[in-house]
């Protein structure tokens, strides 16, 4: 009896009822921060078109650019070949690790930084801060406001902020349920047996995706959480106008084009008052 009570595990996680905006993925482990960006760093993402975009703001070469999860580093990396100054933060070690070491090898000026961009406290040094490719989705509206407040405090008066979101489609809002083998490891060091669930709230315009995965080789398992807010061009206003910001103009695309209720992307372009 003794030995079968050593062997029993808390699974009290697996039954709680889920919740808007669980976050529960490892970024700071330096191995998952691999994993990671091995799976998702070449997913056809047009790094060219967001640098250019970005570019056109720049008005100066005397610029100090700040690049908000920075990842591995692919618009800053793209941007120092003019010869700006850039700090970029990220909290995944590897991708961090990797970008400031192609930096290097290419003589850029560009400052990486292992960080969570919630914590930024930067006064009036940035000319320019960008975060883009969805990741504000990620944040809750409390650290989403963070966010932005916090950016407005690292940007000079007259400084851009660049914000992008894509935009939920038909396959993110809806309640779903399956088991799949991962073709690369991706939650832990061998390919995991993963039960998703997943959970839209249609009222806060939030997706929950919940998975239990199981290493098919150790049998190490763990449940994960993540969540996105598909936030509405009203709600990235709002935070603009309480952090100090006016919002200069919004596209539906990289190409420029008008953002309406067709737009695949939501882009922000704010300049501090």
């Amino acid at each position: 009896m003794k030995n079968e009570t050593k062997k029993k595990k808390d699974l009290g996680n697996l039954l709680t009822a889920p919740v808007p905006f669980e976050m529960d993925l490892p970024w700071g482990n330096y191995n998952f921060s691999k994993r990671f960006y091995d799976i998702v760093h070449d997913w056809g993402i047009p790094t060219k078109k967001e640098v250019a975009f970005i570019k056109s703001y720049i008005k100066s070469n005397d610029y100090k650019i700040l690049d908000l999860t920075c990842g591995g580093g692919r618009h800053a990396l793209g941007l120092a070949e003019f010869g700006y100054d850039i700090t970029a933060i990220d909290i995944g070690g590897y991708p961090v690790d990797r970008a400031r070491r192609i930096a290097e090898e290419k003589g850029y000026k560009i400052d990486f930084i292992r960080g969570d961009v919630r914590e930024i406290s930067y006064t009036n040094e940035f000319d320019l801060a960008f975060l883009i490719c969805g990741q504000l989705g990620h944040f809750s509206p409390e650290d989403a406001l963070k966010i932005f407040v916090n950016s407005s405090r690292a940007l000079t008066n007259g400084g851009i902020l660049i914000a992008h979101l894509p935009v939920f489609g038909p396959d993110d809002i809806k309640n779903s349920v399956h088991w799949y083998q991962e073709k690369e490891p991706f939650y832990f060091s061998h390919p995991s047996v993963v039960h998703r669930e997943q959970y839209y709230y249609a009222d806060q315009r939030i997706k929950l995706i919940r998975d239990f995965a199981v290493d098919s080789t150790t049998r190490k398992n763990r449940l994960f959480g993540i969540s996105e807010k598909n936030y509405i061009p009203e709600e990235i206003i709002n935070f603009g106008a309480e952090s100090g910001f006016e919002l200069l103009e919004m596209f539906g695309s990289y190409d420029r084009d008008s953002l309406s209720t067709d737009s695949q992307d939501n882009i922000y372009v704010f300049t501090k008052k």
